[in-house]
């Protein structure tokens, strides 16, 4: 069961389905106004957990496909239940996968490799060595 938490990353699923669907739900259901449910929950609320689960993605050097469990599931549960103004919510799911993988990447890299840090230090080890025996 260990192996199974570590590696689906259960808890981007949970935070998908409320952040995704759930929350949504709930502030249609409320009685806020159009303009205020899309500045609030839209772009404020789920853009800062965007950049969150970015970060924290990519600090944790997670599989990159979990970046999208947020974005596909707002844009499902936006098709299925067309809670909210469904017509552009399309792109801001889009908007949601780019912004969370920009982020992940300023922690890992964009072009870096994702080997094990000890990869990392063997190959600054080589490099050491390789100083040194150019010394001798």
């Amino acid at each position: 069961m260990t192996g199974l938490r570590t590696h689906s990353g259960w808890q981007y699923w949970l935070l998908g389905l409320f952040f995704g669907g759930l929350l949504p739900w709930l502030v249609n259901e409320s009685s806020m106004t159009v303009y205020h449910k899309v500045v609030w929950l839209l772009l404020i609320v789920n853009g800062l957990y965007t950049v969150i689960s970015g970060w924290l993605i990519g600090r944790a050097q997670h599989d990159g496909w979990q970046i999208l469990i947020f974005p596909l599931m707002f844009a499902l549960f936006t098709y299925v239940l067309k809670d909210n103004a469904h017509e552009y919510a399309y792109y801001l799911a889009v908007g949601y996968a780019c912004v969370s993988y920009f982020v992940s990447g300023f922690y890992t890299g964009f072009t870096a490799d994702h080997r094990s840090s000890s990869a990392h230090a063997r190959q600054s080890q080589t490099v050491a060595a390789g100083k040194l025996a150019v010394g001798r």
